[in-house]
This record gives C-alpha cells, sequence and structure tokens, in this order.
C-alpha cells in the first residue's frame, strides 16, 4: 500500500515529551481531513536510556500508524529514516512542535514546494528529493534542513521557508550551535535543546 506521508520522529531521551509528539503529529495529520490518506508515524529512537521506548510501546496499541526503529545510533536517525520511511512526502520533527507549523510545512509540498524548512522545528520534503539527499546524512534535524537546503540550491531551486518561533535566547543560541556542528565534523552532536 502506497502510504501519502511519514511523519519522522527524531527521538533521544524525549521521555517527557514523546508522548505529545506523537499525539499531536497524529492529530495534525488526521485533522486534515479528506486530504489525508494512509500515512505512517515513524518513531527512530536513538539509544534512548530513559523510558522512551516504553511509552512508545504503549502507544503503538493506540495508534496502528506508529512504527518505530529503535537502538539507533546517534547521529544516525535521519539515515535510517530516510532507508525506512514509505511516505510519497516527509515532515521531520524532534521535538514539540506547533501543530500549525506542520500543518504549513505539509501545505507547502502540496502546493508544489519540493520541501519546506522552519529552522530547528519541522522539514517537510518530497520523498525522492529526502532519499536522495539524506540516506548518507549523520547528524539531525538541523543538519537535514541544511543538507535540503544546499542541495536545491545547486539545482537553482528553493525550499519553503519560514523563521523559527522565538523560544527565547537560550533556545536561538542553541541553534546557532546546532547549524555549525556539521561545519566542524559534529553534525552527530544535532538535538534540541535539553537532550
Amino acid at each position: 500500500m502506497q502510504l501519502s506521508l511519514s511523519v519522522i520522529l527524531l527521538l533521544r531521551n524525549r521521555e517527557p515529551a514523546v508522548t505529545q509528539m506523537v499525539r499531536r503529529c497524529v492529530d495534525v495529520v488526521r485533522s486534515r481531513g479528506a486530504k489525508a490518506r494512509p500515512f505512517e508515524l515513524l518513531a527512530v529512537d536513538q539509544t534512548s536510556v530513559d523510558n522512551t521506548l516504553s511509552l512508545l510501546s504503549v502507544l503503538h496499541a493506540r495508534i496502528p500508524e506508529l512504527r518505530t526503529l529503535q537502538d539507533v545510533r546517534q547521529g544516525m536517525a535521519v539515515i535510517e529514516a530516510a532507508r525506512a520511511a514509505r511516505g510519497d512526502r516527509w515532515l521531520l520533527v524532534d521535538r514539540v512542535v506547533d501543530p500549525q507549523l506542520m500543518t504549513w510545512g505539509l501545505n507547502q509540498l502540496e502546493s508544489g514546494k519540493r520541501a519546506a524548512i522552519v529552522p530547528g522545528e519541522i522539514l517537510a520534503v518530497e520523498a525522492k528529493l529526502g532519499a536522495q539527499v539524506l540516506g548518507n546524512l549523520a547528524g539531525g534535524l538541523v543538519s537535514a534542513q541544511q543538507a535540503v537546503e544546499h542541495e536545491l540550491a545547486a539545482r537553482g531551486q528553493r525550499a519553503a521557508w519560514s523563521p523559527a518561533p522565538d523560544r527565547g535566547v537560550a533556545e536561538r543560541a542553541a541553534l546557532f550551535v546546532r547549524q555549525r556542528l556539521g561545519w566542524v565534523g559534529l553534525s552527530q552532536l544535532d538535538r534540541p535543546l535539553g537532550t
């Protein structure tokens, strides 16, 4: 069965947030009504040492679309997701994200954009482009966003782009650092603040 969408959660020690992340993603996709076709929610766990996997096990019973990849080496979640995702479009998330941002990203893909980016928040991308660019990319969400932007720029194209919501000085500083990790060969450390 062909899936219209793979929502990909990049997880590492997200116990406090994983239930909300899963529910929020499912709500966004299901709220799309007639536009929603079969989808999957792919949780990629990077060797969490908290109860992230236990919570995902409980959620599996309630959410049939949920699949989990576990024991993925740190920094390899994007690669594993690119290899395992089955949807025509992908939405990558590594934190609790405002549903409006996820909806905006999906709407950009439906309107013909190849990718949509909110820095540090979401990456919505066509599966073909995602597989090509992310299938060998070590790092996290911000590294994936940069790789997609670079690939599109090389083709004379641009991703749809929206500024990240202002979450304060600490979040802005963390996003700045995450954006530079790949430049110094440390993209495997690309994770949201607090993980």
